[in-house]
């Protein structure tokens, strides 16, 4: 289902929109300088305030996520280091916030586990 919303959201955005990432916010890969193609993005999340980019450099593979702010057209880049997939990221993008009650959960469970030191 996420990967169809990923597929639908890359379809309605043009190549032209694309393009315009590319220029926007950056030409090339930070870590080997291999220019970006409309290929290399993903389109995350997309609505009137703004837009949330993946980056994939084919070369190096290196990834970077990109927010860009439509109002005012300003956009700030961050590398990934995650194993989390395109697909993984749009899912939990979704979301606003992680509840306290989940964070305790986990806290708890892990701190069972005596080879997890918290």
């Amino acid at each position: 289902m996420v990967k169809n919303r990923v597929s639908k959201n890359k379809e309605k955005i043009s190549k032209d929109n694309l393009n315009f990432f590319i220029e926007a916010i950056a030409r090339f890969c930070d870590k080997c300088g291999t220019p970006y193609s409309v290929d290399n993005l993903q389109i995350i999340q997309d609505n009137d305030f703004s837009s949330i980019i993946h980056f994939s450099c084919n070369n190096c593979k290196s990834r970077h996520i990109a927010t860009f702010v439509k109002p005012i057209g300003v956009s700030s880049r961050m590398p990934v280091n995650s194993d989390l997939s395109v697909d993984e990221i749009a899912k939990f993008a979704k979301y606003n916030e992680v509840p306290a009650d989940d964070i305790l959960s986990v806290y708890t469970l892990l701190s069972k586990n005596p080879v997890i030191k918290l």
